[in-house]
Order: C-alpha cells, then sequence, then structure tokens
C-alpha cells in the first residue's frame, strides 16, 4: 500500500471514472477467494472498481458507510493495495504492476 497525495488521487479518479466494476462484493461478504479475483483484476489492470452490494443483505442495526469502510481498509490489506475512494456503493483500488513496463500510470504519478 502506498500514501497518494491529493494531486495523484484525483489522477487516479479521473482514470477510473470510465471503468466499470470488475468485482462484487454480495450477501456472502468480503472471502479469501474474492481477495484472490481482486487481485488477479489488479495484476491485469493496476486500476480497478469494486461494487458493494451488501445493503440490502446488511444485519439489524449495521451501518452502510462503517461497513463499506471496514470492506476498504480489508481489501487493501488482502490485496496489498491502496484504496483511492468509495462513492456510494463503488469502491476503487490501484496496485502499480509489478513489471516497470506494464505500469500504466507511474509516469504520470511521479509527476504529481
Amino acid at each position: 500500500m502506498i500514501e497518494l497525495t491529493s494531486k495523484q488521487r484525483k489522477i487516479l479518479e479521473r482514470h477510473a471514472q470510465p471503468l466499470n466494476p470488475l468485482a462484487q462484493i454480495g450477501k456472502e461478504r468480503f472471502n479469501e477467494e474474492q481477495a484472490a479475483q481482486i487481485s488477479r483484476l489488479l495484476d491485469e489492470h493496476e486500476l480497478v472498481k469494486v461494487r458493494y452490494n451488501i445493503v440490502r443483505n446488511m444485519a439489524e442495526g449495521e451501518n452502510a458507510t462503517d461497513l463499506k469502510h471496514e470492506l476498504d481498509k480489508l481489501i487493501e490489506q488482502y490485496t496489498n493495495s491502496t484504496h483511492v475512494r468509495t462513492i456510494g456503493n463503488v469502491a476503487v483500488f490501484y496496485r502499480a504492476a509489478k513489471e516497470p513496463e506494464n505500469r500504466k500510470f507511474e509516469k504520470e504519478l511521479s509527476k504529481a
């Protein structure tokens, strides 16, 4: 996980805007299989949107904002990625490609 400056965050948000969510967290909540799927997606794309389909499946007394914040932290931890933002039920995560030649955003982020 890396710390993003506000300028770097804005750059990634701009690139994430047209993307569709590639993963979903549903009624079964977050598990290792989903973490592995998101990690594979980050390997391929570097920037990934995840849809949280959890609000309608919440237990009595649970707070949706708290639950999404908890999921953001868990995904960061399990995928070694950086949470960029969560708006509504869609979160964006970033992890630079392992091979420098495959890094799509490095040059732009280094200038910010």
